[in-house]
């Protein structure tokens, strides 16, 4: 049931990013008594203060909480920040801009959440449906607060949206109408206390369902299938890269090698896609996303052939397994989007033995055992720059890599990785670490990487 929080008259938004001016405003249109806060000083607030309802009461300084009824919190604040104790003894209840978002809106929704792939699997989806002529928004995570696009749209409108953990921990009404799990894989255990804890918010996407909709499935994934082995009454639709994975399934989506198959509600297996090569995704991380993307389209009532025509058109994300340029029979590849070693390894996966790697960054205190041993086996050489770099030469040395750098910024990590690339091989950006070190995001990182290429590659004769 819609408009749960709504009820309520009295709202806290903790946050001043544009998720929280986005939650303000929508208060303020309803007519509700909205302070937003920040622990900026007003001051540092001022370009804020442009963009809010004339309505919304802004504090700086503090997470302010007054006579408040519902916090609508930051997906920056941990789980176990104090300042949730003090609510909750309030008795105030504390949910993300997504659960407000879904409380103000008509439309269908899809959710997707997942350690990797849930950008571009979002994507894709948004894609399908712009092919089938849907009206629909792609938000969320992605970049688009929920709050500033779901009130205008229909009850047969669909909202793709993007949902990170950070997110999905405070939600409590969310019911998607369709869910995916891209996978889940050891990350941000700087912000959840355990990985436990971590998985239980990528997981609570199926449980929030409550037993209806379409539940799509990473059947590669042994914690998410686990997670949904006793029935909920979703409809299960699993996807692969392999089809013995989904052999036993009544609905699934799946390749098998270059193709694209399917098995829907009648038993029969079609072939949907002739050839992956045909599109302009690579390697079999996309394989997944692509299938995974069709399941959740195709649970919305997308066809096939716009789901063919969405793949064959769809324009890769930057930072993502990206091609840069080529020098002196050396390619440049750029995944600065690999911001934990799961990702990472996803992308190396699909280069031939051989490649130089650069990685680094902040630690997350993430295990690094079985990417380090991957590299050291098919790796030709690695540059390390960033916080990290001690503890991935540690590891790396302790799995048997050889030929180890050190760089103090991308320029020179670039020029020691091209001198040590052998000719028909690729360096890559592969950073298995998030960027907040040395650069301000890892979109940032990835723009650094790919000008220090531009001008290396200017300069060859």
């Amino acid at each position: 049931m819609r408009e749960q929080w709504l009820k309520q008259e009295r709202f806290a938004v903790w946050g001043a990013g544009v998720s929280g001016v986005a939650a303000a405003n929508l208060l303020a249109r309803r007519g509700k008594e909205v302070v937003l806060s920040d622990i900026k000083t007003l001051d540092e607030l001022e370009d804020v203060a442009e963009r809010l309802h004339s309505a919304v009461r802004l504090v700086g300084g503090e997470n302010y909480l007054g006579e408040s009824q519902v916090i609508v919190a930051s997906p920056g604040m941990k789980p176990a920040h104090p300042d949730f104790e003090r609510a909750r003894a309030q008795g105030c209840a504390i949910i993300s801009e997504v659960e407000l978002a879904y409380d103000a809106s008509q439309a269908r929704w899809i959710g997707i959440t997942g350690t990797d792939g849930k950008t571009t699997t979002t994507s894709l989806v948004g894609q399908m449906l712009q092919q089938a002529d849907v009206e629909h928004v792609v938000a969320g995570n992605i970049g688009l607060p929920l709050c500033a696009v779901v009130e205008t749209l229909g009850p047969e409108a669909v909202v793709v949206a993007e949902l990170s953990a950070f997110q999905l921990w405070s939600c409590h009404h969310l019911q998607p109408l369709a869910a995916a799990i891209t996978n889940v894989a050891a990350d941000h255990l700087d912000y959840f206390e355990s990985f436990a804890d971590y998985a239980q918010a990528k997981l609570r996407i199926f449980e929030l369902q409550r037993g209806e909709g379409s539940a799509v499935v990473p059947m590669r994934d042994r914690l998410v299938r686990k997670s949904l082995r006793e029935p909920q009454g979703q409809r299960i639709i699993g996807f692969s890269d392999r089809p013995e994975d989904v052999a036993p399934l009544d609905e699934a989506v799946w390749f098998d090698g270059d193709q694209g198959w399917a098995r829907e509600e009648e038993g029969v297996d079609i072939c949907w896609l002739e050839s992956f090569d045909e599109t302009e995704l690579f390697g079999s991380h996309n394989q997944l996303n692509l299938a995974c993307a069709a399941a959740l389209a195709r649970s919305v009532g997308v066809s096939w052939a716009h789901i063919v025509e969405a793949a064959l058109s769809f324009e890769p994300l930057a930072h993502r397994m990206e091609f840069v340029g080529e020098g002196n029979e050396v390619s440049f590849v750029d995944d600065s989007k690999a911001t934990n070693a799961h990702a990472s390894l996803a992308g190396l996966q699909n280069l031939e033995a051989g490649f130089v790697v650069i990685a680094g960054g902040v630690d997350k205190g993430l295990d690094l055992r079985s990417w380090a041993k991957y590299v050291a086996r098919e790796a030709g050489a690695v540059v390390l720059l960033g916080q990290i770099s001690e503890r991935m030469r540690t590891e790396l040395e302790g799995a048997g890599a050889a030929k180890i750098r050190s760089a103090e910024s991308m320029e020179n990590a670039v020029e020691q990785a091209f001198k040590m690339a052998r000719p028909g091989s690729t360096v890559v950006l592969s950073p298995a670490c998030s960027s907040f070190d040395m650069f301000e995001s890892y979109a940032h990182r990835g723009r650094e990487f790919q000008a220090a290429v531009e001008r290396l590659i200017s300069s060859l004769p």
